[in-house]
């Protein structure tokens, strides 16, 4: 049987409470008996794509379905498309005496499924499948001491050279200027005030509100009062997640610990612009970043329980499974990798926190989470019978930062420009309690970037990569409702607020620079006036404007926008469409960045000639 298109219509799912029919392939797959198929080479033999689908009332049959469909696609999954599955294994040439999660290919299909199953403890099918409805713990003596398993793996401090090697640095360093000493009763203040060398701590967390129920100020490192936090930290003067992340301190034993707030003078602009340009070594180096992930305010903490709407994790889908016994089991199955949102991961300042950080420890929903530069994302204790972690950020490498490796990726100037613009994606996405920390907020990883890169970069735009990096535009949905030209100049997409992105990387740059200062940026470019595009072309131009609807009205006036010609790129059919910015001529005769524009024909730039033209600075 066929459907036009080749592509049946999905079939809504919902959560059964008992099966009205489970066929006799999905009840074998999830039987002892199925073992020994699933850990061989040939696997266990499902269905085909017909076979599954029609006719067929299995529920679980309709799930895999669906999960296939979407994974391999309907144009490539065929009706004799046979489907087998595979238990996935731990390590390569592993028996296993249980099923760890299952892996479905068809034959020619590159792609594959997984299904990660789970069952209640006192499941039938507990001794088949170990993963079990999680309840939070991040702060167990068992978690605590499998973290330690991994830090010291990936440390090994008796024999360094023998650690992780992507994760050398922060193994013996100079500690940062001011840090919490840690004890196993107390806490104080340290200043260095010269080289100290030891390991330390950092934590990253949102600040976010003060607790309204607590009258007295909390503590924080201010002018008048550093010599009183060099004499003891009162530990009940301090916010929850600060007072947890000197508990976890002391629980993996080390000594120092860096936190913004005690560690930065609060009231100095000196010392904050300071330590705000060293922040890129002080989490490069931390021996373990700690990510209070699940805190949206410093005062709740991230070792307590959560108000979480599903405080359990288990799967929604659930499936009856009929036994050989007669008893009957439960499975709830998933078909993808937990994704974590943490409110930490929507803060401005602590993407680069994570960029930078050699390892990390993630306190998560469920949780407690390590990374680091030669492990992915995974649960402290293991990832065969708890959740399976996707992360939500695109992790760049971390070669990308160094000035030493020969990374494996980063080394090309296109690879570069991807790198930045995949970092102003994500960052633009986040917020920030302060908008004039736009610029400021990656700091850290811009100062990285200028030693390995070799170059330099003007309000967020680098000059190697500057004609390209002018090509931002402000999705339709997120455009701004106002332009700070005196935190930035226009051109700059640190001009605005929110999210921004790259609708396409030029293949030839048409526009050339003749200066380029903070304070001065001439092009050599052709320009063109609206009245100048034929009526018969206008259809062909596609405009992106930088400010809302009634924003945009305020600062057009009434006057037609000119085009800058920024360059061009392939694609689009047969035709190669052109990147322009949209541009208003300012009473200095320098031009103001409205938006950005696509032109689908190229002929219209045939006779513009090019000339000089300065793009309006920062306002004074």
């Amino acid at each position: 049987m066929e459907w036009p298109g080749d592509s049946p219509p999905l079939r809504k799912r919902a959560r059964v409470g008992r099966y009205e029919w489970r066929c006799d392939a999905c009840t074998r797959l999830f039987s002892q008996q199925a073992l020994q198929d699933l850990n061989s080479s040939s696997g266990f033999v499902h269905k085909t794509r017909k076979g599954i689908w029609f006719p067929n009332h299995c529920d679980m049959c309709r799930f895999i379905f669906d999960v296939g469909l979407n994974e391999f696609g309907a144009h490539l999954w065929k009706e004799d498309g046979l489907l087998r599955f595979w238990n996935l294994k731990l390590n390569p040439g592993d028996e296993s005496s249980y099923i760890n999660a299952l892996v479905g290919r068809v034959n020619g299909i590159n792609g594959r499924i997984l299904l990660y199953p789970f069952v209640k403890e006192d499941d039938p099918l507990s001794t088949l499948i170990r993963r079990r409805p999680l309840h939070r713990d991040v702060s167990s003596p068992e978690v605590y001491s499998s973290a330690k398993l991994l830090i010291e793996a990936c440390m090994r401090t008796d024999a360094p050279d023998k650690g992780h090697q992507k994760c050398r640095y922060s193994r013996d360093i100079v500690l940062p200027t001011r840090v919490i000493k840690v004890s196993d009763q107390t806490a104080q203040l340290q200043i260095n005030q010269t080289e100290t060398r030891g390991s330390y701590l950092a934590l990253s967390y949102c600040w976010g509100e003060p607790d309204p129920n607590k009258q007295s100020r909390l503590s924080e490192l201010r002018l008048n009062n550093e010599q009183d936090l060099v004499q003891e930290i009162k530990l009940e003067e301090l916010e929850q997640s600060v007072q947890d992340a000197i508990r976890v301190t002391r629980e993996l034993g080390f000594t120092y610990l860096w936190v913004d707030r005690l560690c930065i003078i609060q009231d100095c602009s000196e010392d904050k612009r300071g330590e705000i340009v060293k922040m890129a070594m002080t989490y490069k180096n931390a021996a373990i970043t700690l990510a209070a992930g699940t805190a949206k305010n410093a005062s709740e903490g991230f070792l307590g329980s959560l108000p979480l709407k599903n405080p359990t994790y288990l799967p929604h889908e659930e499936f009856e499974i009929p036994m050989r016994d007669g008893r009957t089991g439960t499975i709830h199955l998933s078909e993808k990798p937990y994704q974590p949102h943490h409110p930490l991961d929507k803060r401005g300042w602590t993407l680069q926190e994570y960029m930078l950080s050699s390892r990390m420890l993630i306190f998560s929903n469920y949780q407690l989470l390590w990374q680091c530069q030669e492990t992915e994302l995974q649960s402290v204790t293991g990832d065969n019978e708890g959740l399976v972690y996707q992360q939500c950020l695109e992790s760049l490498p971390w070669t990308s930062f160094d000035e030493t490796g020969e990374p494996s990726f980063g080394t090309h100037d296109s690879e570069k420009l991807y790198l930045w613009q995949t970092i102003l994606s994500q960052y633009t996405e986040r917020q920030l309690k302060d908008p004039e920390d736009r610029l400021p907020a990656v700091t850290g990883i811009t100062t990285e970037l200028q030693k390995v890169w070799r170059d330099s970069h003007i309000y967020g735009h680098w000059e190697r990569w500057f004609i390209q990096l002018l090509a931002w535009c402000k999705p339709n949905k997120a455009r701004a409702r106002e332009r700070h030209t005196k935190r930035a100049p226009s051109w700059s997409w640190v001009s605005v607020d929110g999210t921004i992105g790259f609708p396409a990387t030029m293949d030839i740059e048409d526009a050339k620079i003749e200066i380029l200062t903070a304070a001065k940026v001439r092009l050599y470019c052709r320009i063109l006036q609206f009245h100048e595009i034929s009526p018969s072309k206008r259809n062909t131009l596609s405009t992106m404007l930088d400010l809302v609807k009634s924003a945009s009205k305020v600062e057009l006036a009434g006057r037609k926008c000119e085009y800058l010609l920024l360059g061009k790129f392939i694609g689009y059919s047969n035709c190669v469409p052109s990147i322009a910015l949209m541009v208003l001529k300012t009473a200095s005769g320098s031009y103001r960045r409205v938006g950005l524009a696509l032109f689908k024909d190229m002929t219209v730039w045939t006779d513009v000639k090019y000339q000089s033209v300065d793009l309006e600075p920062k306002e004074k």
